[in-house]
């Protein structure tokens, strides 16, 4: 059985420049950022002050049935909404197609507990001194949480709320794969809907580590930037001042449909996903192995779209990797990235980065990094910088990594 080919026709995306892709797209192609001092915590004393935080988001406007919500994370609130906006910028009608052959694959993580909620049972297995009792927990801390809490924290969830929600009845998983879930989740959903398991599906992923717990992790890990920049300049992937990255929030949910049936119901195309792999390590593996399957010249590859996550050595690592893959060339292809638009998405990390790569290759303009001013000479690559740059050629490449080292790429084109 021959392979069917695979396009996307939907793009739903959230992040702190705003609701949909129109406002990141247009913060990043001015070289803007989003970023700015976090709401809740940034006055009592934490370290962390700046983030990539969704302001204008409101659940009720996407979940119709609001006691829903008490089981719904803002992970999961973030997945849906962007879920719908894919649909809608689809233009798909619902019931017109069979939906044992819709389904969802997302990428997502460790949900982090709302420490409100934590408290309550906390409070109630202290002793009379008023030290924390695992004893007291189990017999009434765990009473005093809401029955259905865990319901709210685990991975699988965004994805299977989003399939009741849409009344999909195909192919659903969660990958738990750190900063490559993204790519993951959409390359796995291009097998499904290519081997003819499905004609549609959603592909993407959700996460939101703006909260006491995830920022925490995050900064014992060590990778977070500490240099006291101005809000402006936060964040600069590449850079040789970069010191790691501001942590931002939000989701990316993409439409996957067969190229006929797209076709045939006269469905928007931002591109054909040629080729898709994965690597254990952050090397040119993936990105090599994505060339082959697209059967591409690497000559052809009119931009890449780089990681850049600020962390130095991983920066190094990954330009590198670029420049092996593309040799002389490297100095010819445009690179580009844009955490320092959105700040970095952690598990939902490559959202915003294709839906930027997307709408770059329709628009045929590509953003520039923003922040990007003194380019470190270990990362001699042709970065795009300072202004937006036009886009000759038809194919891109994005690549991602996780905080563990995985890597994972993608290679999307367009026929006209």
């Amino acid at each position: 059985m021959s392979k069917r080919r695979v396009v996307i026709t939907g793009i739903g995306t959230l992040t702190a420049c705003g609701i949909g892709y129109e406002p990141l797209w247009k913060m990043a192609l001015a070289g803007c950022s989003a970023i700015r001092e976090h709401s809740n915590f940034s006055s009592n004393g934490s370290p962390i002050r700046l983030g990539g935080e969704i302001l204008d988001f409101k659940a009720e406007d996407f979940i119709q049935v609001k006691k829903n919500l008490k089981v719904m994370s803002r992970d999961i609130q973030l997945a849906i909404a962007a879920s719908q906006l894919a649909i809608r910028d689809c233009r798909i009608p619902l019931d017109s197609f069979d939906p044992t052959r819709a389904g969802v694959i997302l990428g997502s993580g460790l949900i982090n507990n709302d420490l409100e909620e934590l408290g309550i049972g906390i409070r109630q297995s202290r002793n009379s001194e008023g030290h924390f009792q695992m004893s007291r927990f189990g017999r009434e801390g765990i009473r005093a949480l809401y029955p259905l809490w865990l319901l709210k924290y685990l991975p699988n969830m965004p994805a299977c709320h989003i399939s009741m929600t849409l009344g999909f009845k195909g192919p659903n998983n969660t990958l738990v794969a750190s900063s490559t879930g993204c790519l993951q989740a959409l390359g796995e959903a291009y097998r499904v809907v290519e081997r003819g398991d499905a004609d549609l599906m959603l592909g993407g992923a959700t996460d939101s580590k703006i909260n006491p717990i995830g920022l925490s992790r995050l900064h014992l890990l060590g990778l977070l930037s500490e240099r006291s920049y101005s809000l402006a300049r936060a964040y600069r992937p590449f850079d040789r001042r970069r010191d790691g990255f501001v942590v931002g929030e939000g989701a990316g949910i993409f439409v996957l449909e067969e190229r006929g049936y797209a076709l045939r119901r006269g469905a928007r195309i931002y591109g054909e996903i040629f080729g898709y792999s994965v690597s254990p390590h952050i090397n040119e593996r993936s990105m090599t192995n994505a060339i082959k399957e697209a059967e591409c010249d690497r000559a052809a590859v009119g931009f890449v779209h780089a990681h850049g996550s600020g962390v130095p050595e991983e920066d190094r690592l990954e330009a590198r990797s670029i420049a092996q893959v593309f040799g002389n060339g490297s100095r010819r292809i445009p690179v580009t990235a844009s955490k320092s638009v959105t700040g970095h998405l952690v598990d939902a990390a490559g959202t915003a980065e294709l839906s930027l790569a997307l709408l770059a290759l329709e628009r045929r303009l590509l953003p520039p990094i923003a922040h990007l001013e003194e380019p470190d000479p270990a990362c001699d690559l042709n970065f795009v910088a300072q202004k937006p740059q036009l886009v000759t050629g038809k194919i891109f490449l994005l690549h991602t990594v996780g905080l563990g080292g995985q890597s994972a790429s993608i290679v999307i084109g367009r026929d006209e």
